[in-house]
C-alpha cells in the first residue's frame, strides 16, 4: 500500500477516534444533569408524603379536640338532664345528647379515615425514601463512572492528538489540505473504503478500470461522485 495513504487511513482513525470522544465526552454533562434532576424529583416526592402527613395528622388533632370538646359537652348535658323539671326540657335535653352523639361519632369516624390515610402516606413515604436511598447508590455510581470517562476521554484526546500531529508531519502538504478540505465537506470523512466496485460513503458504482486502480492501493484516487479518498481493505 501506498505510505501516504496508509498514513491518511491512519489519520482518519485518528480524528474519528477524537471526534467520538469529544462528541461523547460533551454529552456526559447533560447526562448528569439528568441524573440530579431524577434525584431531586425522587427528593421532591419524599417531601411531599411527609408533607401530607403533617398535615393529616394535624387535621387529626383538631379533630381529637373537637371530639374532647363534645364530649365534655355531652357530660354536662347528661349532667344537666338529671336537673330538668319537665318533660319537654327533658325531651329537648335527650335531643342534644343524641346530636352530640352522632356529631361525635361522624368526628371518630373522620379521625379513623385520617388514621388510615396516615398509615398509607407513611407506607409510601417509606417507599419513596427506600427508592430515594437506591437512587442515590445508582446515580453516585453511575456520575462516578461519567466524571471518570470525561477524565479519561480528556486525556486520551491529548495522546491522541499528538499522535495525529506526528503522523500530519509525515503526510505532504498538498495531501494534508486535500484531506482537510475533503473533511471540512464531508463530516470529517475523507477517506472511504472501495467494496464491491463501489464507493462505500456514497454508494455510488466505480468504473472497473478505477476500481482495478483503487484496489492495487499504490496511488491517491478519489470517488468521482464525493470526491472522498478511496482504498482498498480487502475482500
Amino acid at each position: 500500500m501506498n505510505s501516504e495513504l496508509r498514513r491518511l487511513i491512519h489519520l482518519q482513525q485518528l480524528d474519528l477516534k477524537i471526534v467520538e470522544l469529544q462528541q461523547r465526552a460533551e454529552q456526559i454533562p447533560q447526562e448528569i444533569e439528568t441524573f440530579n434532576r431524577i434525584l431531586e424529583e425522587n427528593r421532591q416526592t419524599l417531601e411531599q408524603a411527609r408533607q401530607h402527613i403533617e398535615e393529616d395528622n394535624k387535621q387529626r388533632r383538631l379533630l381529637e379536640g373537637e371530639v374532647e370538646t363534645l364530649r365534655e359537652r355531652l357530660s354536662k348535658y347528661k349532667s344537666q338532664l338529671m336537673e330538668v323539671r319537665t318533660n319537654k326540657e327533658y325531651q329537648a335535653m335527650l335531643h342534644e345528647i343524641e346530636n352530640t352523639e352522632r356529631e361525635i361519632e361522624a368526628k371518630e369516624d373522620h379521625i379513623l379515615e385520617r388514621m388510615m390515610a396516615i398509615d398509607e402516606r407513611e407506607k409510601q413515604a417509606r417507599e419513596a425514601k427506600g427508592e430515594l436511598v437506591k437512587k442515590e447508590e445508582e446515580i453516585l455510581e453511575k456520575r462516578g463512572k461519567l466524571e471518570s470517562f470525561v477524565s479519561q476521554a480528556e486525556s486520551q484526546i491529548v495522546c491522541l492528538q499528538k499522535d495525529r500531529r506526528r503522523l500530519e508531519e509525515e503526510i505532504s502538504g498538498e495531501l494534508t489540505e486535500q484531506y482537510q478540505r475533503i473533511a471540512s465537506v464531508r463530516n470529517g470523512v475523507a477517506l472511504a473504503e472501495a467494496k464491491d466496485q463501489s464507493c462505500q460513503a456514497c454508494h455510488v458504482k466505480l468504473r472497473p478500470q478505477l476500481f482495478a486502480d483503487i484496489r492495487t492501493n499504490r496511488q491517491i484516487i478519489t470517488c468521482e461522485n464525493c470526491n472522498r479518498i478511496l482504498y482498498y481493505a480487502g475482500p
